[in-house]
């Protein structure tokens, strides 16, 4: 008998789950006037760079979605903290980064991912059924 396969442990479910925690502790600080948060809510381009992670460790390292959440973290900071310009001067790097990905998916072909898919629940048996037994005497309308 084969033990339950477990979800990773660090997945993008658990990611989700943590960023809205901490964005609703970040929000309460700041409704509670205990913590100007505004300030941490600066910082949203970690939240992206760890789906970005979450994807690269789940589904591999040349895991096409987390290569573009990874991308989307890097223009958020660099657009959040960077000066004015940068993004625009460096945006073809993205491309490259994005190209050099799909080259090397081509040249080192992924394992397909097969789709978990649930099961069809079983047909009840006849004593589980609701139907009436052929032989039961029932009034027919």
């Amino acid at each position: 008998m084969n033990p339950p396969a477990r979800s990773p442990l660090f997945s993008t479910k658990l990611v989700f789950g943590l960023t809205v925690i901490v964005l609703g502790l970040i929000l309460m600080a700041d409704s509670l006037r205990w913590y100007d948060a505004w300030h941490l809510l600066t910082w949203w381009p970690l939240a992206l760079a760890a789906f970005g992670l979450a994807r690269l460790v789940q589904d591999g390292p040349l895991s096409l979605r987390g290569h573009v959440w990874l991308v989307f973290s890097v223009a958020g900071f660099i657009s959040q903290f960077g000066p004015w310009g940068l993004l625009e001067r460096w945006w073809p790097v993205f491309l490259v980064w994005g190209g050099v990905i799909v080259t090397l998916r081509a040249i080192f072909p992924q394992p397909k991912r097969t789709r978990k898919t649930k099961a069809d629940p079983p047909s009840p048996t006849p004593a589980d059924s609701c139907d009436p037994e052929p032989d039961t005497t029932q009034v027919k309308p």
